[in-house]
Parts: C-alpha cells; sequence; structure tokens
C-alpha cells in the first residue's frame, strides 16, 4: 500500500514537474520573438503551443531512454526495483523545488540540470557510485548540457555577422525573410526542445515504471499524450516572467538580432535532439543571445545579468543534489 502511494504520488509530481519546465524554461525559446515584436504575440504562443505538443508526441523517445541510460546503471539499480519509487519520489521533489524558487525569482537556470542532480542525489544514497553510469554521465549527459550552449554561443556571434553583412546589400528582402525564418525557427526549437524537455519526465516515468515490474523501459502513449499536454501548458500559462528577463535583461534584440538567435538556437537544439542527447534549450538560446549581442554592440550586453545567470546554472545540479538527497533522507525515515 506505501508502495503504491509512493508511485502514484511520484507520478503527479513528474507530471507537475513537466508542467513547471513548461512554465519555467520553455518561454525563453520565444523571448527574443516577442520582445523585438517580429511577430504576432498570440500567434507566436499559437505555434509554440502546438509545436511542443506535436512534437512530443511525434519526434520519438530517444531523449527520454537516452537521459535515464546515461544517468544510472539500470544493471545495478535493476535488482532493488522495490527502492526506486521513494528514490524517484525524493529525486523529483527536489528538481521541482529548485525550479519553483529559481521561477520566483525569475532567474532562467535549466530544468535539465535540475533533474539530473536530482536523480543522482537518491541513488547514490542507495546504491552508492555503482548506481551511475559514469561513462554515461560524462558523455552522454554532462558533455551535451554544458558544452551546447558555448556552441549556441559561437554560432550566434558567426551568423549574426553573417547576416549584418547578408542584409546591408540586400535589404528590400529583409523584412519578409525576418519574419518567414522566424516562423520556421518558433516551430523548429519549440517542437525538438519542447520534445527534448518533456522526454526527461517521460524517462523518469519509465524509471518508476522499471520500479513498478515493468521488465524494461517502457512508456505509454497516454504518458506521452499528457506529457505533450502539460508541457505546452505550461508555455501558456507560466512563459512571460521568463520572456521579460530574457527577452529585455540580456540584450535589447530588434528582429534581425532575433532571427540570428533563434537560428543560431534551432541549429543546435535540433542536432542534439536528434542524436538523443539532453540538453537545456534555457542555455542555449541565452548564449545565442548573448553571442549576437557580443558580435553587434559588446557593451550593450548585460553581462551581469549573464553572469547571474551562468551562477545559478552553475549551481543548479549540485543544488538539486542537496535538495533531493535531504528529501529521501526525511522520506526514508518515514
Amino acid at each position: 500500500m506505501i508502495i503504491i502511494t509512493v508511485t502514484a504520488l511520484s507520478v503527479v509530481l513528474i507530471f507537475a514537474f513537466i508542467f513547471i519546465t513548461g512554465f519555467h524554461d520553455e518561454g525563453n525559446l520565444i523571448a527574443t520573438i516577442i520582445t523585438s515584436r517580429s511577430l504576432n504575440v498570440h500567434m507566436i504562443f499559437v505555434l509554440a503551443f502546438l509545436s511542443q505538443f506535436f512534437g512530443t508526441v511525434f519526434l520519438g523517445t530517444k531523449v527520454a531512454y537516452g537521459t535515464i541510460n546515461g544517468l544510472l546503471n539500470l544493471e545495478l539499480v535493476g535488482h532493488y526495483r522495490e527502492k526506486i519509487p521513494l528514490a524517484v519520489l525524493a529525486a523529483i521533489l527536489g528538481a521541482v523545488v529548485w525550479n519553483v524558487i529559481t521561477w520566483i525569482f525569475a532567474i532562467p537556470s535549466s530544468s535539465s540540470h535540475a533533474l539530473v542532480g536530482g536523480l543522482l542525489g537518491p541513488f547514490l544514497i542507495l546504491f552508492g557510485a555503482g548506481a551511475v553510469n559514469g561513462r554515461g554521465l560524462i558523455l552522454s549527459v554532462l558533455v551535451p548540457l554544458f558544452t551546447s550552449p558555448i556552441i549556441g554561443y559561437v554560432i550566434g556571434i558567426l551568423f549574426f555577422r553573417l547576416c549584418r553583412w547578408f542584409f546591408s546589400r540586400h535589404s528590400v528582402r529583409a523584412g519578409r525573410t525576418l519574419k518567414g525564418t522566424q516562423i520556421l525557427t518558433c516551430v523548429l526549437i519549440n517542437a525538438f526542445q519542447g520534445s527534448n524537455d518533456a522526454q526527461k519526465g517521460i524517462g523518469v516515468l519509465a524509471l518508476l515504471a522499471l520500479g513498478a515490474g515493468e521488465k524494461s523501459l517502457q512508456t505509454k502513449e497516454s504518458t506521452i499524450l499528457f506529457a505533450a499536454l502539460a508541457l505546452s501548458s505550461g508555455l501558456v500559462l507560466g512563459g512571460l516572467k521568463m520572456i521579460r528577463s530574457v527577452g529585455t535583461r540580456i540584450y535589447g534584440v530588434r528582429p534581425l538580432h532575433s532571427m540570428c538567435s533563434q537560428v543560431s538556437a534551432a541549429s543546435v537544439i535540433v542536432s542534439a535532439s536528434l542524436l538523443g542527447f539532453p540538453i537545456s534549450g534555457t542555455q542555449i538560446v541565452n548564449s545565442a543571445i548573448m553571442g549576437v549581442g557580443a558580435a553587434d554592440r559588446p557593451n550593450a550586453v548585460g553581462w551581469e545579468y549573464a553572469k547571474s545567470m551562468l551562477t545559478a546554472w552553475a549551481v543548479t545540479i549540485p543544488a538539486a543534489f542537496a535538495l533531493s538527497s535531504f528529501f529521501y533522507l526525511i522520506l526514508s525515515r518515514l
């Protein structure tokens, strides 16, 4: 009875985490389009909602399974299935609490980092270092998470310089090109990053199902549908707070800046998602904006805000790790 209760509570919290990810992270994906007034706000939210929903439903579960297999040694963890639900409950509690804290203060930290830190804490306490897939953690999780923003930053610099040169010679085409390109990038970014973010939660649900008796990581179609709805609804209901921070405090974007940052971020997000790597859309979009700003007017970039943002990214994994470990120690004594 206790296991059933823990499992049911974990399921509720996992969907809450997916919703909060939409609430907390996904507004970053459309921030520059809205603040630069490149496109109609209502149209952008409709496009983002539909793209995230259908992207989650149709783009597969490669990231979901890649994240869990990359983090954990399932061969060891699978021998102690009855312990998985409580560990998952503590893990998701740690990630949710950290996301809520950073959302309250409008800090664009990463839900992906929060989930990684949250999962590592309880499973390390339970099983020791053997529970962690060291090679997978480094190559499949940490390297993509930490290198993708750097790549986004560099592409942002290079692509803005290329576009500025091009449009200085073809200014008549600029307006139509900027609008059409951003409609495409809005769809691509939200479909692939929405899928990437929702799949991480779906992966945790599959891990929970393993603890409930499934022989391997499996995902039901109904689970994917509910995850898609939770994430896309979170964006619509809570995205504006982060949009105001990202779209104005990093750099004062205009349509050209917006288009360049969107294309730069999309190139990284689509590639990583197709390869099955868990990434942070928040980090990639924000670093692309910084790259565009640095290429245009470095003195106008909000480096102080960027510094606090980078600090939040750096502390998210250890903070979520500490919170989930604390919650596990408390829950295991109840």
